[in-house]
């Protein structure tokens, strides 16, 4: 029996590898353009997108560059691809037209929903929508009118039989040519026909399988889904090994583990992959984010600013170095490189956490603490574990993103992924390590996600520096003996209760909170009006975060 789904570090947790910008609202909208290229299959000649009007996306439509995204996705631009930037004017070049509508969608009331009306050059057509369910994670909802709930962890062939006309002979012959396959379903609509989708660990070969279906039957089509994240789910896939803090400490205890360690091997069993891949993969991640935090200071790159959205890695470069700094320290050091983690600058990928770059701010907090008590790289690394283990919990009890759970989610568990590999880093106990986590998460619970259109970053930028730089104060009281009377699990469950009590206009739709105030009203108004005149590539990559 294959074992469904669940959070694990470099698909949830740790990813995409992305440009620059929200993971929910960039990221996740080009997966998606990318499910509807593949199930077009052929370059589009017309790309009509459908936003719902209640939805985030109509609420911060173009701030984050979700147009630009969704259309890249379609044209095949995978997430970490600089074109995404000029999505639109290669659109055009490619004599595609593109048109949004904002609409009332009825397949899905996710406030991140999408759908997707493609024609290609040959006249097919495909139709797509799906969710950005947070964290540049996606899942479908209908394809073709068919409905289809897959996330992008499989090759999802899609057979499409109109006139129900594949027989029991012709299925059996279909299944022997597929290899590997974890899943399958079939649904019938009338008027329709019949969807079979098959979910398979590896590539199917499609040429063969148009010749053995498409061929003899005219009313029979394929498309293949291709895989969308870098672990893909397989036939042995292992149970969660822990979904709490306090399972994870009594793992540790009874093996007579690190966490770390613990961690390790929860994503061994999650992806099938050896010890050996998963801390390579690791050391990958870290030297992205290194790179995130750092060039906007030590490389020869142009930081994009607009009249919304100046330089502040150099405005605090140029503070830090006039002396008039209160900060010092960590702290002082943290605000450094969580200013370069948000720069923004295209060609300079970003490892998102639970928000695009999170991780980057997470390294941010763990890099100055490293520096400021001499630990090494390996002492990093042990840390970027237990953060994960910490964003998979997380993850599974909750929906870390400011459409689901407000900042709380994001922010919020950032700082508790930072503080938890902080107490790692010092060598404090796996008790300490669920103390900080569980502090930090407490101090942000509540917290709405309000992006004011055009408002210089905020209030986001207040609540991530917030957030990144009292990690290690939430490690120090935690290592000093200051217990968090919650365990994590329960402080995860407290804040996604009240983050889902939220109104809407608290959910990353820029309708209220600091929204509502007149200063961000009035510069809403004048970010709509240069939004209008400016051209797509003029626009900075991430206006807000």
């Amino acid at each position: 029996m294959t074992v469904a789904a669940y959070p694990e570090f470099f698909n949830d947790v740790f990813g995409p590898v992305m440009q620059p910008g929200s993971s929910s609202h960039f990221a996740g909208p080009c997966r998606l353009g990318l499910l509807a290229g593949d199930l077009l299959g052929e370059p589009p000649s017309r790309i009509r997108i459908l936003l719902d009007e209640r939805g985030s996306f109509a609420g911060t439509f173009g701030i984050m560059a979700e147009d630009r995204a969704m259309v890249g996705g379609v044209l095949g631009f995978q997430t970490d691809d600089e074109r995404l930037f000029r999505a639109s004017e290669l659109a055009e070049e490619a004599g595609a037209e593109v048109s949004f509508e904002f609409t009332h969608l009825t397949e899905s009331d996710h406030p991140n929903a999408v759908q997707f009306i493609l024609t290609g050059r040959n006249g097919r057509e495909a139709e797509l929508v799906g969710n950005s369910t947070g964290g540049g994670m996606v899942e479908t909802v209908t394809v073709n009118g068919f409905p289809l709930h897959t996330i992008g962890d499989t090759h999802a062939l899609l057979v499409f039989d109109a006139r129900k006309q594949i027989g029991e002979e012709q299925l059996a012959a279909l299944v022997l040519e597929l290899p590997e396959l974890v899943a399958s379903s079939a649904v019938e609509i009338d008027g329709r026909g019949v969807l079979r989708a098959y979910m398979l660990a590896v590539e199917p070969d499609l040429v063969a399988l148009n010749g053995l279906l498409t061929t003899a039957l005219p009313g029979v089509s394929v498309a293949v889904l291709k895989p969308l994240l870098p672990v893909i789910s397989q036939l042995d896939r292992k149970p969660q090994l822990f979904d709490t803090m306090t399972r994870w400490r009594e793992i540790a205890a009874r093996e007579d583990l690190p966490l770390w360690e613990v961690a390790v091997r929860y994503e061994m069993d999650a992806s099938g992959w050896p010890r050996a891949w998963i801390i390579d993969r690791m050391r990958l991640l870290a030297g992205l984010m290194r790179r995130q935090t750092r060039a906007a200071y030590e490389e020869d790159v142009v930081v994009p600013t607009s009249p919304f959205k100046p330089d502040f890695a150099g405005r605090w470069a140029e503070h830090a170095a006039s002396g008039r700094a209160v900060s010092d320290g960590v702290t002082a050091q943290t605000i450094k490189w969580a200013y370069g983690a948000g720069s923004g600058i295209p060609g300079v990928t970003v490892v998102p956490g639970p928000m695009g770059g999170g991780a980057g701010y997470i390294y941010a907090a763990m890099s100055a603490v490293q520096d400021a008590r001499g630990l090494d790289d390996d002492d990093l690394l042990r840390g970027l574990f237990v953060a994960a283990g910490i964003g998979a919990i997380s993850y599974t009890r909750s929906a870390p993103t400011g459409e689901v759970t407000g900042c709380t989610g994001e922010a919020g568990t950032c700082g508790a992924m930072a503080a938890a590999a902080i107490v790692e880093m010092a060598g404090g106990s796996p008790e300490h390590v669920e103390n900080a986590a569980s502090l930090a998460l407490q101090a942000f619970t509540g917290m709405p996600c309000d992006p004011m259109p055009g408002g210089l970053c905020q209030p986001c930028r207040s609540r991530i520096l917030a957030a990144t730089c009292m990690a290690h104060v939430f490690a120090d009281l935690a290592l000093a003996g200051h217990e968090a009377v919650l365990p994590l699990h329960e402080a995860i469950d407290v804040a996604d209760k009240i983050g889902r009590s939220l109104p809407p206009e608290l959910l990353c739709t820029s309708g209220g909170g600091a929204c509502a105030a007149p200063a961000a009203q009035r510069c809403r108004v004048d970010f709509q009006q240069w939004f209008a005149e400016s051209k797509p590539e003029e626009r900075p990559p991430a206006s807000l975060i």
